[in-house]
């Protein structure tokens, strides 16, 4: 009784596996004729109403290229204030931020250190005492008839001489500062030695500014001396206005790059000497031309073209091959220079599924395939 009731628990288990393996046949089978179904309704849908794609119109407008460049800022006028002489300096009177006029000391050095230059000073200001002395004195006497003119002259041309003589022996001294501007950076303080021929301050003119930079060759190739630059910080969006001011006629021969400036009014002085900032540079613009999304343009073999959307006559849509000729591009846009007019439907997406005369719907939005 045992074995019998084995067998028929064995026969029954291989029954229902043969009707679950039949069912998932006929599953499988059915999947598959309705995807057939769905595909053949699909292609059949697409031959009658048309290819789903979407047009966009050619636009009439304005096409812009802006080149993004960087650079170190520097007053208009910058220039360093050294000492002669390697002397001990004994008072700065002009700090950072400070204003100067031509002339204005901005650095006192010793008097009185045992150097050749301030022992050069202290002759020189002894001899012009003197010669300033004689002078006054040859005048009283010339006006009193006692010498003669020539006398006087050459009293007055000794002055001058010892004049001209101090003057260069204060230079050893007193730094001044030749031309207007701000003082930008002092780099010694009271008590410290300022060595001979080496920048003790820093002095600017900043109420305009360049700003100095280096390009490689392909920005190279679109820079030209007056073209529109806008500075930017992308931290407090603030922005100003100038140009290319110059450019180097050739490259640097072991860097490759080519050196040149931007000029920027600075009235607000927010660019800084020795600031690194970014600026745009407008290399290429087209006022009212023709221009669509950059995504239409189709290049096969060095030739372009584009889908158009045109009425077959019907009142269905067919899709035309066009070949364009392209001009200035920006990284969205394209200007056609020939080929297609301003309101003519451009297919931007869907150009891989279509091909010269086929019917098409056009729908909006989306992101079909190209």
């Amino acid at each position: 009784m045992s074995n019998g009731n084995k067998k028929k628990g064995r026969g029954r288990l291989t029954v229902i596996l043969i009707l679950v393996a039949a069912v998932a046949v006929f599953a499988v089978r059915f999947a598959v004729l309705g995807k057939k179904e769905t595909a053949a309704n699909i292609r059949t849908i697409q031959e009658s109403e048309g290819v789903p794609v979407e047009a966009v119109p050619a636009a009439s407008g304005d096409l812009q290229v802006w080149n993004t460049m960087a650079g170190n800022v520097e007053g208009i006028v910058q220039y360093p204030v050294v000492s002669t002489n390697t002397i001990q300096v004994i008072d700065v009177l002009r700090r950072e931020g400070d204003h100067v006029n031509k002339g204005d000391i901005i650095i006192r050095l010793e008097k009185t250190s045992p150097n050749p230059m301030l022992h050069s000073y202290a002759r020189s200001k002894a001899v012009y005492d003197d010669a300033l002395s004689d002078v006054r004195r040859m005048r009283v006497l010339y006006k009193e008839g006692a010498i003669s003119e020539q006398q006087l002259e050459k009293a007055e041309m000794s002055l001058k001489i010892a004049e001209s003589d101090l003057v260069n022996a204060r230079a050893g001294i007193d730094l001044v500062a030749d031309r207007e501007g701000i003082v930008t950076s002092v780099t010694v303080n009271p008590g410290d030695m300022a060595n001979n021929g080496s920048p003790v301050a820093w002095v600017a003119r900043t109420d305009t500014v360049l700003v100095k930079f280096t390009a490689g060759s392909r920005q190279a190739m679109v820079l030209k001396k007056g073209q529109r630059a806008i500075w930017f910080s992308s931290e407090t969006g603030e922005t100003g206005e100038g140009v290319i001011s110059r450019l180097d006629l050739s490259a640097d021969p072991d860097t490759r790059l080519l050196s040149g400036e931007a000029l920027f009014p600075n009235p607000d002085e927010k660019l800084v000497p020795g600031l690194l900032v970014s600026f745009r540079v407008l290399t290429g613009e087209r006022i009212g031309v023709v221009k669509v999304p950059a995504g239409c343009l189709i290049q096969s073999n060095g030739d372009y073209s584009v889908f158009v959307v045109e009425d077959d006559g019907s009142g269905k849509k067919v899709s035309r091959l066009r070949p364009v000729k392209p001009g200035l591009r920006t990284s969205d846009e394209v200007e056609i220079v020939s080929g297609i007019r301003e309101g003519e439907n451009v297919v931007l997406f869907g150009q891989t599924r279509i091909s010269d005369g086929s019917l098409v719907k056009v729908i909006s939005g989306g992101e079909g395939e190209r």
